[in-house]
């Protein structure tokens, strides 16, 4: 018992004097860290700069540091190797009759795309074309003027030797800024999709004054701006689907195209417009192409200017007054109208006033014209294709009217 009492009391003891050598070391320790401290000198710096902080906030040098490029090299390669993967073939006829989107988007690409073609390859350019912001209008599955000089602009940014014809380079240079994405997907109907008022639009001016509002006609006309389509090629991709019975919840086809642009963000600095090519073109301050579409221009009775002139204002769902006196084919002693907003209004869904009176570029209740008709002199875009450029430019920007029709010899 005893032995136990005295193993018990060494125990304590030698507890208590581990305690205080720990207390030691640590004192020690604190002693010597202190002394450190205190020899420490270092400058404060100065005082907080609000002014300072506040430009820093938005200092984009970071993006040109080597550790930010090589990621960003990396992630070009992947997208460049998806690309290579990419199966081609030649001589081989295409159609989109009968195909699912599985088939579309595994389906070889046939090249050269050039002529007047059809299939799945066109599908595919045309809808990486819209997605890297070189629109070809209304997209359809079908080459034409407008997806060769939207290619033909594509190339030529690109350091790509121009000719408006798929190769396989130009294809997989492309695909590979796309991000080779599947062309077409499923959509998921919204309750917005299908929501209308519908009505049906006249062709009489003063038939369109008596509605309360220039609406969408159907569901599928719609659908066709919203996807940047034909009404034809959603029919196409969707056979069998009444559209215009659609409900939400209900799953499409549709071809793959770019996000809208829903907020401003003014990065237009400049508009070139083509009188003979039909070509819109807008640059960044830096003079970097970063926007083509084919447009409708005046006719020689109903001519655009010939001269630089600038934006003024921009106005979303504008009414529009129609005066015959600005319309050659009208006599001037019909009468004025009001007209609706409306994506069927003659101005489409936006209106941009350019610094030359009664011109402007617009929206259009037509977009498979776009590229191929003459306008009243004004700067016509599809509805989805004006709605971005809205909310891309701001008042001021330059807009320059080059290649007048007098300059290109008949053929």
């Amino acid at each position: 018992m005893k032995i136990k009492i005295y193993a018990v009391a060494l125990g304590i003891l030698v507890a208590a004097c581990s305690r205080e050598e720990v207390r030691d070391r640590t004192s020690a320790v604190k002693e010597k860290v202190s002394s450190v401290v205190e020899r420490v000198t270092v400058p404060d710096g100065p005082p907080d700069d609000p002014a300072a902080r506040e430009k820093e906030r938005f200092d984009d040098r970071w993006r040109r540091l080597n550790s930010f490029r090589e990621q960003q090299a990396a992630a070009a390669a992947r997208k460049a190797q998806e690309a290579t993967n990419v199966k081609f073939v030649t001589g081989v006829k295409e159609t989109l009759e009968g195909l699912n989107p599985e088939a579309i988007n595994n389906a070889p690409v046939a090249v050269p795309i050039t002529g007047d073609v059809t299939g799945p390859s066109v599908l595919k350019t045309q809808v990486y074309l819209d997605r890297v912001s070189h629109s070809v209008g209304a997209i359809d599955g079908r080459w034409g003027k407008n997806s060769a000089i939207s290619l033909w602009w594509f190339q030529r940014s690109r350091g790509i030797n121009p000719t408006g014809d798929v190769d396989e380079a130009t294809f997989r240079a492309l695909a590979g800024e796309a991000g080779s994405v599947p062309a077409v997907v499923t959509h998921n109907v919204t309750s917005d999709d299908i929501a209308g008022p519908f009505t049906s639009v006249p062709d009489d001016m003063y038939e369109k004054a008596k509605l309360d509002c220039l609406c969408y006609e159907s569901i599928k006309e719609k659908l066709a701006e919203k996807f940047h389509a034909t009404i034809g090629l959603l029919e196409l991709l969707n056979p069998g689907v009444d559209l215009n019975a659609v409900t939400a919840g209900s799953i499409i086809n549709v071809p793959n195209v770019r996000p809208a642009v829903r907020s401003d963000r003014p990065d237009i600095a400049r508009i070139v417009v083509s009188l003979s090519g039909n070509t819109f073109n807008a640059f960044d301050s830096a003079g970097n192409m970063i926007f083509h579409a084919p447009t409708t221009v005046g006719s020689k009775y109903d001519p655009s200017p010939r001269e630089t002139v600038k934006i003024t204002a921009i106005a979303h769902d504008p009414h529009f007054h129609y005066q015959p006196t600005l319309f050659a084919e009208v006599p001037d002693d019909e009468p004025e109208a009001n007209l609706q907003p409306g994506p069927n209004s003659p101005v489409g869904v936006v209106w941009m006033a350019l610094s030359k009176p009664h011109y402007g570029i617009h929206g259009t209740s037509d977009p498979d014209s776009i590229g191929y008709a003459s306008s009243h002199g004004c700067i016509r875009l599809t509805n989805w294709d004006a709605r971005e450029v809205a909310h891309r430019v701001s008042p001021g920007v330059q807009v320059e009217f080059v290649d007048t029709r007098k300059e290109v010899p008949a053929e």
